[in-house]
């Protein structure tokens, strides 16, 4: 579902443009799955889709009509509305998250932040490299007091990547110059 609706979709990377469903989101999916060893189908569900209904013509209903309302449940939490900021849409997600939107939500982010390097505007990027502070990893302690623990250690594993990320990708800025 999620390569018929990105198909088409492109994304800059290493080698300029690349297709979005095989770049960005098989790389989340692979961060759950290769690097955090997770085999838990509605976590690789939600990563496979969670882009889908934010960037696609797919619809909660089409996900729901597939997956059902869990799976639409959590893939809503992933979506972005329109216009809204990322600050907000920060908060919504993290007050309302279960362990599988957490952990999503740390691959998309950690997967952005690897391939972050390869857009031209370097404002933006430290935009988003801030973001990554105030609206995901700051947040982060609190909302691990309402999950039930379930990979409480993959979803700590991933803030530490993230976090390690964000130093390589201010070392590639300042490199830039």
């Amino acid at each position: 579902m999620a390569r018929y609706y990105h198909a088409g979709q492109m994304r800059q990377g290493h080698d300029g443009q690349v297709p979005y469903y095989e770049e960005h989101i098989l790389g989340v999916y692979g961060i759950l799955k290769d690097e955090c060893h997770i085999d838990d189908e509605e976590v690789l569900i939600i990563a496979l889709l969670h882009d889908t209904v934010e960037d696609t013509a797919c619809t909660l209903e089409d996900i729901e009509a597939e997956f059902g309302e869990d799976i639409r449940r959590e893939v809503d939490l992933m979506t972005r509305v329109d216009g809204e900021p990322f600050s907000v849409y920060s908060r919504r997600l993290f007050t309302n998250a279960s362990y599988r939107t957490v952990l999503v939500k740390l691959a998309d982010r950690l997967h952005n932040l690897r391939t972050i390097v390869y857009m031209p505007d370097k404002r933006w990027i430290q935009k988003k490299v801030n973001q990554s502070y105030t609206d995901i990893l700051n947040p982060l302690p609190e909302t691990m007091k309402h999950i039930d623990g379930r990979y409480n250690s993959e979803i700590y594993k991933l803030a530490d990547m993230i976090e390690d990320q964000i130093l390589e990708v201010q070392t590639a800025l300042n490199l830039r110059h």
